[in-house]
């Protein structure tokens, strides 16, 4: 069971009389006034109409907010008018508290699997409170799956642009995807359902002493699923819209806690991918949703021109952090006359293995290391960029899973690279 110090006296008072549950919603907040009302309001409202006779929660530990956010939770209707005709078979329980506010969103997170742990869940299910959109049924699509044992992590996937996720896309799901020789869900982000066992076992993880960010931390839970080999699937959750993010880091920021992550869970899970035979597993989410259309394209030549400056400034460290002939493929591609580079998917996956391999055998400071990898990054980015420009859906589909196919085929380089 989980310590009892995770949970503020305030929260663990709140919880105790609930008692087991089946379903627990966790909604970690901090000054959400603004968007909290409707989220509460669906949620009841989904889980009155899909699960009326299970046991089920909404836990809020909240991160000091100081708009009315709690106050604002609490009062929230149960359900819309239309659906308040509904008969409830189950107490409806609603729990909010304080939480450390030097945790944040992901202390929070920990506090809900502390309380799944206390509550005996058997399912958890996260859910972002800046969502602006959601609807009733959301819960019971997130939530169903699990609940009925066909995945033990389940992704919420909804329409992206076609420059959107260009990191994810490009660098963290084929490089775990072949590592760990499991195809991976298309979106990571910071909801999720999941077991309520798989919640109270990451409650103690050592990950959490490092103050993880939002966007490592869902890195961390999808790594340490793959490296269980437990269920990963998705589901199709339709459109979704998000206030503004008001934490949102610098690319370089978001590029060190994204990339240094999966470097780390790679070095953490080493024993469980290094000898497994690839193969490709994801339980089925349906159909693909389509591109939306995109209102601002991104401009590949800026991104080139960084790329291009980042190759020559950086020579002596890409020099220890390269092989030679990678390194010589490097160059040549970022002295190309063409505005924009064409960094091909063999010579991307090979640098992002290189990188990940000197990483894991210490050549030099991994903050450095990994700083030195985002203008790659950027001409792999801009090379993507150009040529998915006028794409159709398909055609943008295929892109991707030719990455993926040349990183899996290309498994060899980490798998020498490491153990050199």
């Amino acid at each position: 069971m989980a310590r009892p110090s995770i949970l503020s006296d305030e929260l663990l008072r709140q919880l105790v009389p609930v008692g087991q549950v089946d379903i627990m919603v966790g909604l970690p907040t901090h000054n959400h006034a603004a968007t909290i009302g409707p989220i509460v309001t669906a949620l009841h409202a989904g889980l009155a109409k899909h699960f009326p006779r299970e046991r089920t929660v909404l836990v809020n530990p909240d991160a000091g907010s100081d708009d009315g956010t709690r106050e604002i939770l609490m009062n929230a209707p149960l359900a819309p008018d239309e659906l308040r005709g509904i008969p409830a078979l189950r107490t409806t329980h609603r729990v909010s508290a304080g939480n450390a506010p030097q945790h944040g969103h992901t202390g929070g997170v920990r506090a809900v699997f502390a309380a799944a742990d206390l509550l005996q869940a058997k399912v958890v299910v996260l859910v972002d409170p800046d969502v602006i959109d959601l609807h009733e049924d959301w819960v019971e699509q997130v939530a169903r799956p699990v609940l009925t044992r066909q995945a033990d992590l389940l992704l919420p996937c909804h329409p992206r642009r076609r420059f959107d996720g260009a990191l994810l896309s490009q660098l963290v799901r084929p490089l775990l995807g072949a590592a760990f020789a499991r195809q991976l869900p298309s979106h990571v982000s910071g909801e999720f359902g999941c077991s309520g066992q798989f919640a109270a076992q990451r409650v103690t993880d050592p990950l959490w002493e490092q103050e993880p960010s939002r966007a490592s931390m869902d890195i961390w839970l999808l790594s340490t699923a793959l490296a269980l080999d437990l269920r990963i699937t998705e589901a199709n959750v339709g459109p979704r819209k998000f206030a503004e993010r008001r934490d949102s880091p610098g690319l370089s920021a978001l590029f060190g806690e994204i990339v240094g992550t999966t470097f780390g869970c790679l070095d953490r899970f080493a024993a469980n991918w290094l000898s497994r035979t690839p193969e490709v597993r994801l339980l089925p989410g349906g159909p693909a949703w389509p591109l939306m259309d995109d209102q601002n394209p991104v401009d590949p030549v800026p991104m080139a021109e960084r790329f291009r400056s980042g190759v020559r400034d950086l020579a002596p460290l890409l020099h220890e952090l390269l092989t030679p002939g990678t390194h010589a493929a490097l160059r040549e591609t970022a002295s190309a006359a063409e505005p924009t580079p064409r960094l091909s998917d063999s010579l991307w996956a090979t640098i992002v293995y290189e990188f990940a391999a000197a990483v894991h055998r210490h050549l030099m400071n991994r903050e450095h290391a990994i700083q030195a990898l985002v203008p790659i990054y950027l001409g792999r980015a801009a090379s993507h960029f150009a040529e998915i420009a006028s794409s159709d859906e398909a055609e943008h589909q295929g892109r991707l899973n030719s990455l993926e196919s040349e990183f899996a085929r290309l498994r060899p380089v980490l798998l020498n690279r490491w153990n050199a």
